[in-house]
């Protein structure tokens, strides 16, 4: 049986556009940003997964643009 990859391919079309410069003016991404900051998780599951928790309102495309943007 062959994997679905749809979920990832979804994930990475969006990434690169939904990733607007630090200081975009958003914020929701700022206060993101700010909480990885904070936690400094060790890997990119653990930032995910606190922006989830912290934030369970905002699409996975916004977090991940907050990652994106953290990591710069």
């Amino acid at each position: 049986m062959r994997a679905n990859t749809g979920a990832s391919d979804t994930i990475n079309a969006c990434a690169p556009d939904a990733a607007p410069a630090r200081g975009s003016g958003d914020p929701r991404l700022r206060a993101m940003i700010d909480l990885l900051a904070q936690q400094r998780p060790a890997s990119a599951a653990e930032a995910l997964r606190a922006l989830r928790l912290g934030y369970p309102d905002i699409p996975l495309a916004l977090r991940i643009a907050a990652l994106r943007a953290g990591a710069r």
